[in-house]
């Protein structure tokens, strides 16, 4: 547990050194990454099947669900940094990125990371709010990096969109606060998240049921679920790759874990429907609403980017589903989108740098011009899209099961999980194999490129496996990680 502290100062330190030391920023980031990889693993299994505990005088809390976002921000983080480095260095031969900028890239990288490993960490909900407005900033100004028209666009939508929302969490936390105060009789422990989760059936029912609304608007923004996901196709269609990464992969669990935990307060104070029943709600609505975004898409990241609308909203889906086995579904299903994903968006930037475009119609022969890049972007649509033997099928098959067998609504929810997987699994593979299969343009030739086999590879062999043979150690951390999010019915 002492080393949490050491996933925040590291990126920290490496933003520091990014921008005194510009010839070694690649180095540096890279180095760093690789470090919160390693600490990031040790806390967070560390953190499974044990109880929660706290560091630097109680400011920092883990449990096992702060201990899965933690493991899967330092997956992607790892990863995004590693990958940074071809591509930036392939964005300044392309006249992308100017030298003298690529110091600041990695600065506002690990920055991000700083800031993502944070809000699983803060034990204050006060302190876990100001980690993700802190992600809306740095991350904003990573979306708008390449100064082009459409860029800077979409880092302005993304930054009022997400500070309107985070604005509305702020307003949901101020209200708990509120109520808090009045229950726990010391101001000081009013948003200390242990002392309110021991506490939370002697809050204001009433005050939170309004904080609950307006966190899982605040939050729900940040984590991309419908209709408050607006800003996410634009600022993935306009980021550079490795931050398309950030996103996905670690972001939006980042903000969805807020999600969490204010459920877990609310069903303490008002049982477990209210909250449970938005989740449902909000969880379909997105599953629905990325649909036809999905069938209709024009270019590669906004299609991956509608795909993640849709995977936010099976996780609310699963915890509003609720039961050890929809629980055990969402904590798994979380993992799985992450590394899924995080492949998806390596190849498709492998592929857009190579065509110099990421509009589908363009993206013609994938398979002849870049074969492994193409190979992990067919794969890992598979995969995403909940085909079997991959890991996103058991998951969302036990998130089905679960709906199935629980109350009206949650069948009702399952039902809309399986049409809109069907219909994503249709438009996405439509899309890809036609990038993949169709005649490639004569005026490109076969490229390699050998820093996708790792980033590629090793995730979709780990969805395989994962598909077919759960290791315990994870089983054992999903299983805690439901432990966590189970509310007394």
């Amino acid at each position: 547990m002492s080393l949490a502290p050491l996933l925040v100062a590291a990126p920290l330190v490496a933003a520091l050194l990014c921008a005194a030391v510009a010839r070694r920023a690649a180095a540096i980031s890279a180095l760093a990454a690789t470090i919160t990889l390693v600490v990031g693993a040790v806390v967070a299994f560390s953190s499974f099947g044990a109880p929660a505990e706290h560091a630097l005088a109680g400011l920092m809390y883990v449990d096992a669900l702060s201990g899965l976002i933690v493991l899967i921000v330092a997956l992607v983080a790892a990863i995004a940094a590693l990958y940074a480095v071809p591509y930036v260095r392939n964005a300044v031969g392309a006249h992308e990125i100017a030298p003298t900028e690529v110091r600041w890239f990695y600065v506002w990288i690990q920055l991000s990371i700083a800031a993502m490993f944070a809000v699983p960490l803060m034990n204050n909900l006060g302190l876990m709010w100001v980690a993700i407005e802190t992600t809306t900033l740095t991350t904003a100004l990573l979306v708008a990096f390449f100064r082009r028209g459409h860029s800077l666009e979409a880092a302005w939508k993304y930054l009022m969109l997400g500070a309107v929302g985070l604005g509305f969490a702020l307003f949901g936390i101020l209200l708990t606060y509120y109520a808090a105060s009045h229950a726990l009789g010391e101001a000081a422990a009013a948003l200390d998240w242990a002392e309110l989760r021991a506490n939370a059936a002697a809050l204001d029912p009433a005050l939170m049921r309004v904080a609950f609304a307006l966190v899982l608007i605040g939050f729900g923004t940040k984590a991309g679920l419908a209709p408050m996901h607006t800003w996410l196709p634009d600022a993935h269609g306009e980021a550079p790759t490795p931050v398309s990464v950030l996103l996905s992969g670690a972001l939006l669990n980042c903000a969805l874990y807020g999600v969490l935990r204010f459920h877990l307060l609310a069903a303490g104070t008002l049982g477990p429907s209210f909250s449970s029943d938005l989740l449902l709600g909000l969880g379909a609505i997105s599953i629905a609403v990325a649909v036809p975004f999905v069938l209709v898409q024009h270019d590669l990241k906004r299609l991956l980017a509608y795909s993640s609308v849709e995977h936010m909203g099976i996780v609310a889906l699963a915890v509003g589903i609720g039961g050890p086995l929809g629980l055990f579904a969402a904590a798994f299903h979380m993992f799985n989108h992450s590394l899924a994903k995080t492949t998806l968006f390596v190849a498709a930037g492998a592929l857009g740098q190579r065509y110099g475009t990421l509009r589908l119609a363009r993206m013609r022969g994938a398979f002849e011009v870049a074969p492994l890049p193409a190979l992990g972007l067919v794969v890992g649509t598979i995969a995403i899209t909940g085909a079997p033997p991959f890991a996103p099928f058991a998951s969302e098959f036990g998130i089905a099961q679960a709906g199935f067998a629980g109350r009206p609504a949650a069948l009702a929810a399952a039902v809309v999980l399986i049409a809109g997987s069907v219909l994503v699994f249709g438009g996405m593979l439509f899309h890809v194999l036609n990038v993949a299969l169709r005649t490639a343009p004569r005026h490109l030739h076969v490229a390699s490129f050998p820093f996708a086999a790792a980033f590629v590879c090793v995730p979709l062999v780990a969805l395989l496996v994962m598909g077919i043979w759960l290791p315990p150690q994870l089983r054992e951390a999903f299983s805690a990680v439901a432990a966590v999010l189970r509310v007394a019915p």
